[in-house]
C-alpha cells in the first residue's frame, strides 16, 4: 500500500514532505502514472485504494509528529478522493449464511469461513496446517501470502498485531477437519505428482494457489449463491461489522482483525448496515416521540 510513495518519495527526508508531494502522489495514482517495482505500467488507483494509503499515511505521521520528528502532520491538510464506496461493503447475517451454505459444496469451504472469520485475503493464502492447533481450539497467524508488483510472495504479517492466535469456532473446527479429509483424500488419488506444501488453500495436487485466483474463486462462489458482489477483503470487513453491531468492544474487534490501532479499525472496517440504522431510528422514535 505505501510502495508508491516509497518509490517516489523515499529518498526525501520525511521532515520535507508537503502536503503538495501528496497530492501529486494522489494524481500520478489515479492515473496510473507511478510504474511498478519490475517496470511495468501500473493499474489505476480506485478512490477506496487511494482513500486507504491517505488513512495509513495520517497514522504514520501521526506517530512521526508524536515523538518529535514532525511539526505537523501534512497528510490530514489531504482531500479524500470522492467516490469512495468502501462503506456499505458488507454482507448482513443471511448473506453470509447463503455463500456459506454455497460453500458446503466448494473444494475450498474452509477458505470461505476463513475470510468472514476476520482474516486478510494473505493471511487465509498463508495458513498452513501447523498454525492450526485442533487440540487447543486455536489458528495462529503467522505467516502470509501476498501480490507485491504482480508477484507472489510469503512474507512476515503486516505488524506484530498481525501475529495473532485466534479461538476457533466449534463450526470452523468442524469445516477444517472436512477439509483435511478432503485434502488427504485428493493427495492418495494424485500420488507422486501430489507436493505436500503444507498450505490450506492449495490446489488438488498440493501447490499453494495465487492469491488473485482465490479471489477470482471467491467472486464465482457469491455470484452462484445468489448475493451482492463484494471483494473477497470485503468478507473481513464483514466480521468487523457484524462483532461490532453485536456490541463486541472495540479493542476486541481490534485485536482480532491484527490491528494496533482500535481507531484505525473503527474507521477503516467497521459499518452500519441498514438493519442497524433502521433499528437505531425505531430507538430515537420510542424516545423523542416522533
Amino acid at each position: 500500500m505505501m510502495k508508491p510513495l516509497i518509490r517516489t518519495y523515499g529518498a526525501l527526508p520525511i521532515q520535507q514532505l508537503t502536503k503538495r508531494n501528496i497530492d501529486d502522489l494522489v494524481t500520478k495514482l489515479q492515473a496510473g502514472d507511478i510504474p511498478r517495482a519490475d517496470g511495468r505500467k501500473a493499474r489505476r488507483w480506485k478512490a477506496r485504494s487511494v482513500n486507504l494509503m491517505l488513512t495509513i499515511l495520517v497514522m504514520i505521521l501521526e506517530d512521526a509528529q508524536a515523538q518529535g520528528i514532525v511539526v505537523r502532520n501534512v497528510a490530514k491538510l489531504v482531500d479524500r478522493v470522492p467516490g469512495d464506496t468502501a462503506k456499505g461493503l458488507t454482507y448482513k447475517p443471511a448473506e453470509v449464511r447463503k455463500v456459506l451454505a454455497r460453500a458446503r459444496a466448494d473444494r475450498l469451504e474452509h477458505a470461505w469461513h476463513l475470510a468472514p472469520s476476520g482474516l486478510r485475503r494473505g493471511e487465509v493464502c498463508g495458513l498452513t496446517w501447523s498454525d492450526i492447533d485442533f487440540a487447543a481450539r486455536t489458528l495462529t497467524v503467522r505467516k502470509t501470502r501476498v501480490v507485491v508488483d504482480g508477484q507472489v510472495e510469503d512474507s512476515e504479517p503486516k505488524s506484530e498485531a498481525s501475529k495473532r492466535t485466534l479461538p476457533l469456532t466449534p463450526e470452523l473446527i468442524k469445516v477444517l477437519k472436512r477439509a483435511k479429509r478432503r485434502l488427504a483424500a485428493e493427495q492418495l488419488a494424485a500420488g507422486a505428482a501430489y507436493v505436500d506444501t503444507g498450505f490450506l488453500v492449495c490446489n488438488e495436487i498440493g501447490e499453494p494457489l495465487h492469491p488473485d485466483t482465490v479471489s477470482a474463486y471467491w467472486d464465482q462462489l457469491t455470484a452462484a449463491a445468489g448475493v451482492r458482489r463484494i471483494r473477497l477483503h470485503d468478507a473481513r470487513h464483514t466480521c468487523g461489522t457484524l462483532m461490532h453491531l453485536q456490541g463486541v468492544p472495540t479493542a476486541v474487534i481490534a485485536a482480532w482483525l491484527g490491528h494496533a490501532d482500535a481507531g484505525f479499525t473503527m474507521r477503516t472496517y467497521v459499518h452500519s448496515q441498514d438493519d442497524a440504522l433502521s433499528e437505531a431510528a425505531e430507538i430515537l422514535g420510542s424516545v423523542t416521540g416522533l
